[in-house]
């Protein structure tokens, strides 16, 4: 029984979450148990980090990383040699993934707040930020531009930047904008405050946490791109919110995967590798998304994947709205090439799909490592401009 939200139970540093009031499996808690030495893990995940194939020395990057189990697999896969890059929007979740990196006693891993759909960096940001660009002291230096903030936004110029706060307890929140003593608070910020009332302070407001802010990385600067993309979820049991998805609702996730999935193809390098992994059964997420990088990228093409535990995707299309929307699937060869996690099957297992690909010949001519160097490639040109 839940005794929480879902989003205090992120926050909250301790206290009942949830109260177990019948074991399905009569195991005892592994929590604090083996700290450092164990991390547990679905079956699907710890296949997807062994199908990424990290090898020594390699730039690696897991675009949505929390709470970085494949991370960390990843990095322990490479002997903690090279550089992987973790990202996730969320102050907090990135502190978990360093939290669980010093755990591991891994130094290799480098985790950045920064939305996935913004991880190409653009061309204005690069000339504005090559001047104050910081080296960060780990095994691989990414060149980003970085500011260590401790959970609060902190302002570049701050002698002309107006002073934004939270409403105190009381405030009458139909009020659109409120000035106190002057500081100017706006709605959204008492909508803000009424959470953090009702949620607590959060991780990294109580403890003063540091992370790095990222703006992103140059094109081609990867040897391999792990995107677990953010999705609707409807693998994991228990689905907790499956009642909650509608068609429209699992369209819109399909084209939000499009849409860093496009990230991806940028930042990885020629001859690097992709791998694209969900946590959902529904095919306009998983096959219908290979379809769109195959059809897309004419550079991309589906590998062998090692261990193959799941089986095999699905083969066709699917019409709704009679006839009106239409998904592309894949051919009975192309579904050989990819995993499919089925919660129903013998391998008992959550609903998982995985999909690695192959990046051959790009319209590039040179790549960036994580410094920001140019190095030189005959590659012949392809079909895709590059930013």
């Amino acid at each position: 029984m839940a005794s929480m939200s879902r989003t205090g139970m992120f926050r909250a540093l301790k206290g009942i979450a949830v109260e177990m009031i019948q074991r399905v499996y009569k195991l005892p808690s592994f929590n604090n148990v083996l700290e450092g030495e164990i991390f547990l893990q679905n079956l699907p995940s710890i296949v997807t980090a062994h199908v990424v194939d990290p090898q020594e020395d390699e730039q690696i990057l897991d675009m949505c990383a929390a709470p970085g189990g494949k991370t960390t697999a990843i990095a322990m896969l490479m002997k903690d040699k090279g550089v992987v890059v973790a990202l996730d929007r969320s102050h907090n979740k990135v502190m978990d993934i360093k939290k669980l990196a010093a755990e591991m006693g891994l130094t290799c891993i480098q985790a950045y707040k920064l939305d996935a759909l913004k991880s190409v960096r653009r061309t204005q940001d690069t000339i504005k930020s090559d001047a104050h660009s910081e080296t960060l002291d780990t095994t691989g230096n990414v060149s980003i531009a970085s500011k260590i903030t401790n959970g609060d936004w902190v302002a570049d110029d701050t002698e002309n930047c107006k002073i934004e706060g939270f409403a105190p307890t009381g405030i009458n929140s139909d009020n659109c904008e409120n000035s106190i003593k002057g500081r100017y608070v706006s709605k959204a910020d008492i909508r803000k405050d009424a959470r953090r009332m009702r949620n607590g302070p959060g991780r990294s407001h109580s403890i003063g946490a540091r992370v790095e802010n990222s703006k992103g990385f140059m094109p081609n600067s990867f040897d391999r791109v792990l995107l677990d993309a953010p999705c609707s979820a409807l693998g994991l049991r228990p689905r907790l919110f499956a009642a909650e998805e509608t068609i429209e609702s699992l369209q819109h996730d399909a084209k939000y995967q499009r849409k860093m999935f496009d990230q991806a193809v940028q930042l990885v390098c020629p001859g690097g590798v992709i791998v694209y992994s969900t946590c959902t059964i529904n095919p306009g997420e998983n096959e219908a998304l290979v379809r769109y990088a195959l059809d897309t990228y004419k550079f991309l093409s589906l590998a062998p994947q090692k261990p193959r535990v799941g089986g095999p995707g699905l083969v066709g299309h699917c019409e709704l709205f009679d006839g009106k929307y239409m998904e592309k699937w894949l051919t009975k060869s192309e579904a050989e090439l990819v995993q499919r996690f089925d919660p129903s099957s013998s391998v008992d297992s959550i609903g998982f799909f995985i999909a690695k690909f192959n990046v051959g010949q790009k319209d590039v001519k040179v790549r960036n490592d994580l410094n920001g160097n140019k190095l030189n490639m005959n590659f012949t040109l392809g079909n895709v401009m590059m930013l």
